[in-house]
């Protein structure tokens, strides 16, 4: 499992959407965290360009209800390239 994926999408709650770092948690859905259906939508796009991917609508519907944020590391985590095995060694 990558281990940047939530720390970044924490960051963006709180920096971009003002969101309180105390409320967040992977369990947190984005509703109680105070986003509207407009701004879960621009959370995604969000999410999206920080991690240079697009996120089809199959697997993240930005109007579905309950979308927890666990849930939305593991769709990112499912679209982005396994880490390379030589990504620790230098050359």
């Amino acid at each position: 499992m990558r281990t940047d994926i939530y720390p970044t999408l924490a960051t963006l709650l709180e920096q971009r959407f003002g969101c309180d770092p105390t409320q967040l948690s992977p369990e947190a859905s984005l509703e109680n965290l105070g986003l509207d259906s407009l701004s879960l939508m621009d959370f995604v796009f969000a999410a999206e360009d920080a991690f240079h991917l697009r996120i089809p609508e199959t697997l993240l519907d930005p109007r579905q209800g309950g979308i927890t944020l666990q849930h939305i590391c593991e769709v990112i985590e499912s679209l982005l390239p396994p880490p390379s095995a030589d990504a620790g060694s230098t050359p």
